[in-house]
């Protein structure tokens, strides 16, 4: 393989691991917001809210990131941006899952807080929006493992 597209495919890992550091961060709110009380859990549930909606958009543009670096990788090796597109691995077909994990994370965080804020019973919204963040830890340790193990296949 050709040391640009080398280079090309390595951008997605590098911004993946702040993605997944920022993931776990924003998990962390399951443990850390039943503890707050009154004015600083609103101020808390507010920045929850604003980075999850920041986290949603800076994953597309990671999976963005992965693609563009396939078809660039594609053209320079083979002439056609299409020509490595397709995922080779279960890593690459593990990446929209996860988004699809992720959004669903996001729609059922915003139904929670609609709920909320109608004065509504949000239970049923809440724990679908933490089931589905704890499905997207586990579906992310498993896509980074294999992401790790495909770095290698890049780099040989």
């Amino acid at each position: 393989m050709e040391p640009l597209s080398t280079a090309l495919l390595l951008v997605h890992p590098f911004l993946a691991v702040l993605i997944v550091l920022w993931l776990v961060r924003q998990h962390g709110w399951r443990k850390g917001g039943g503890t707050l009380k009154g004015e600083a859990r609103r101020e808390a549930l507010a920045e929850h809210v604003r980075s999850g909606e920041r986290l949603l958009m800076a994953t597309i543009g990671l999976v963005m990131v992965a693609v563009m670096a396939r078809a660039a990788a594609g053209y320079i090796e083979e002439g056609r941006v299409t020509a490595m597109l397709l995922p080779t691995s279960l890593h690459g077909w593990t990446g929209p899952v996860g988004l699809w994990v992720l959004w669903t994370t996001v729609r059922h965080g915003r139904r929670a807080l609609a709920a909320m804020d109608a004065k509504e019973s949000m239970a049923p919204a809440r724990t679908r929006h933490g089931r589905a963040a704890d499905l997207m830890l586990v579906l992310v340790g498993i896509h980074a493992f294999l992401g790790f193990l495909y770095t290698f296949a890049v780099l040989s």
